[in-house]
């Protein structure tokens, strides 16, 4: 057991030739897979009744709100740790550096895991309506593939790490506050604790996917943009062309959850939360 989460968090480093380590993707997979069975008996063990029959799903959502801070707190540190921590890749300074650079250990780490997350995460949403809307799923199997792309190609190696990577610490705040949205009991019972994830992810998400995000993508459009006047290049064209269009769909669903997190702002400090529940019971009534 030790060996399994030794190799779990620290794998093993990458062999000559060696793209993509299918093998510790899979034990990402499964030790998420469990951990969710492990997480849902726990609810049921140490979670009021009463609450747990309220949610949808029953204890699903706690249980998958648990099992998701694993892997975005691994990717988010690792992201961390090299974006602002590595004085080696902060010096790319040329687009062909930024997008045709190697892979990292930690790169490595950050797409792997992310590869077997989103796929996880893929499959688990399908069995719940809070979570299987269109562009989630899309969402999950389009990062996913980028990730395999960075890893593979490779491709956007560097870019990978912020958006793969940093860009995920919004989320760690964001499964607390989505567990206390799921689980309205406990979001009365610790309104402090719900305050501040939600100020912290209000914060994280409009510096980390809107004001750096934008920034960042803008530059990957230049450097690629740069790239594509080149005769050859060492990747697929239509893979060039193809991460651009998806910085397009992605870009536009940071946009529109700003859109969804600032009017929830709005109920939060000035209020008229009651008239939007009114509203969505007339909804289910009909």
């Amino acid at each position: 057991m030790n060996s399994f989460f030794g190799s779990l968090f620290s794998p093993a480093p990458q062999q000559p030739g060696e793209k993509i380590d299918f093998v510790y993707i899979s034990e990402w997979f499964l030790f998420l897979s469990f951990f969710f069975v492990f997480a849902s008996g726990f609810m049921h063990k140490f979670v009021d009744a009463k609450a747990i029959a309220k949610a949808n799903g029953g204890s699903f959502l706690g249980a998958f709100q648990m099992t998701c801070f694993i892997p975005l707190a691994y990717v988010s540190y690792y992201g961390i740790n090299t974006w602002y921590f590595s004085e080696h890749f902060q010096s790319s300074r040329t687009a062909e550096e930024r997008l045709f650079g190697p892979v990292s250990e930690n790169v490595r780490k950050i797409g792997e895991v992310q590869i077997a997350f989103q796929a996880w995460d893929f499959v688990i949403s399908l069995f719940n309506s809070e979570l299987n809307s269109v562009e989630m799923l899309l969402h999950h199997a389009m990062t996913g593939l980028l990730c395999y792309w960075m890893l593979t190609i490779p491709y956007m190696a560097w870019y990978g790490v912020y958006f793969m990577g940093v860009c995920e610490t919004s989320s760690l705040p964001l499964s607390v506050v989505d567990f206390m949205r799921f689980f309205p009991d406990y979001k009365e019972k610790y309104p402090l604790m719900n305050m501040i994830n939600s100020l912290l992810f209000g914060a994280f998400f409009v510096w980390f996917r809107i004001i750096k995000w934008i920034q960042f993508s803008a530059g990957a459009w230049r450097d690629s943009l740069h790239v594509l006047k080149m005769k050859k290049l060492p990747v697929p064209r239509s893979v060039v062309v193809g991460v651009l269009v998806l910085n397009v769909f992605f870009t536009a669903l940071q946009v529109v959850w700003c859109g969804l997190l600032l009017k929830e702002a709005k109920k939060m400090f000035l209020g008229g939360g009651e008239d939007d529940k009114k509203k969505d019971e007339k909804k289910k009534k009909k």
